[in-house]
């Protein structure tokens, strides 16, 4: 027993943030530090321009928020937020967290709710090169995350060649029908 703990008192906790300068040799998705030096002032001024310290950079899109430690939770599907992308304007180098969930009451942008629920999806971090309208996937299923690429053209085709798609749809129109045609018929 005194061996075990001599053997625990030489343990160490090793922070997984930045405290102590070594996240990113044990997790991919951390850059590794870098000191930051201002850029030499602009010339030209623009209403998209946000700062000029720290210069703007491209941020790679890895999950924000990682999972909580030893709570694994199973690969979830997301749930389809909309069949339709959004059209939103986006301002260059401001940093958007896109919902990866579909859960969020704030789509297409994350609001916390995948911290809340049994869902392994996270929000992906990520920003844009220029400013203007950009379709954001609001299925959920998009290759190109967080941009559309027209997957949800083939996810509304796959919902309705399943049995649950198809006996929800038919099941819906069969049921209005009927009511219709009560209601026509016996209405006098």
């Amino acid at each position: 027993m005194s061996q075990i703990l001599k053997k625990a008192a030489k343990y160490r906790t090793i922070s997984t943030i930045l405290q102590h300068g070594e996240a990113h040799l044990r997790d991919p998705y951390t850059l590794p530090p870098e000191i930051i030096t201002p850029p030499p002032p602009r010339k030209e001024r623009k209403p998209d321009d946000i700062t000029d310290f720290p210069e703007q950079k491209f941020v790679l899109l890895p999950e924000s928020i990682p999972y909580p430690e030893g709570k694994y939770r199973p690969a979830s599907v997301p749930y389809v937020a909309g069949f339709y992308p959004y059209n939103c304007y986006l301002q260059k180098g401001k940093i958007y967290q896109w919902c990866s969930c579909g859960i969020s009451q704030s789509n297409p942008w994350c609001d916390g709710m995948c911290n809340a629920s049994a869902t392994r999806n996270r929000p992906i971090k990520f920003n844009v090169d220029t400013s203007g309208y950009y379709k954001l996937c609001n299925c959920k299923q998009s290759a190109n995350a967080p941009f559309c690429n027209g997957t949800h053209r083939q996810v509304i085709r796959q919902y309705h060649a399943g049995f649950r798609g198809f006996y929800e749809l038919w099941g819906w129109a069969a049921f209005m029908g009927t009511t219709g045609f009560i209601i026509w018929n016996f209405h006098n």
